[in-house]
């Protein structure tokens, strides 16, 4: 298959963001009186947005926007503090970037928030579009944002391959009638071999070289 657009997901798939992401929360929940998480606890609540993040942690709905723009607030300054980019990242976008086949980020993540992890990391230049969680489309699982960036991208669906770590990439993909593959990062409440994507890759590091990624 030869793909004319590839889509990524951010945190677990490009970026391992977790550890500042949990500072953060563990600063918010401690400031409300409540316990911190451990890292392995809150890898497992990431991929739904920060609202819905805030839904699982505190185990209650009421007042999750308000928490979530508290912990924005927090996160952002550190947003680049621990996190790095995964095995492989730059070899895999390297790859595409000489093939001529144009990139966009996809993720639940606040756009501006996105923007200044990718921009931190310098993984910004690679990326044609970023469409995230403050979008005003859908939040994955939907398939909006995914269908505007292949869009944008000059691409259909059935022409654009989407990288993900967890249910919320896969379930979209599927939605757009795109091809999906993931990373088993850890991310998400789903093992990557549950999630039902085309391919498993063990890192990013293997996207290159995955038969259906190699093509321009």
């Amino acid at each position: 298959m030869t793909y004319r657009a590839v889509l990524f997901d951010l945190d677990g798939t490009l970026v391992d963001s977790v550890a500042d992401i949990a500072e953060a929360l563990n600063e918010l929940l401690v400031s409300e009186g409540r316990d911190p998480y451990p890292l392995a606890a809150v890898k497992r609540m990431v991929g739904e947005g920060v609202v819905r993040l805030m839904e699982k942690a505190f185990k209650e709905t009421t007042g999750a926007a308000e928490r979530a723009e508290r912990f924005m607030d927090i996160y952002t300054p550190r947003s680049t503090r621990l996190t790095v980019p995964v095995e492989g990242a730059f070899a895999a976008l390297d790859h595409f970037k000489d093939r001529g086949i144009p990139l966009a980020i996809c993720t639940n993540k606040p756009d501006d928030a996105a923007r200044e992890v990718l921009e931190g990391l310098g993984l910004l230049p690679y990326f044609r579009e970023v469409i995230g969680g403050t979008s005003g489309l859908p939040r994955k699982p939907d398939p909006a944002i995914l269908i505007e960036a292949a869009r944008r991208l000059g691409a259909e669906p059935a022409q654009t391959l989407m990288v993900g770590d967890s249910l919320p990439d896969v379930a979209a993909a599927r939605a757009a009638g795109m091809a999906v593959v993931v990373v088993d990062s850890g991310y998400g409440e789903i093992e990557a071999r549950d999630l039902g994507a085309d391919s498993i890759l063990e890192t990013l590091a293997a996207l290159p070289g995955h038969r259906s990624s190699a093509t321009a």
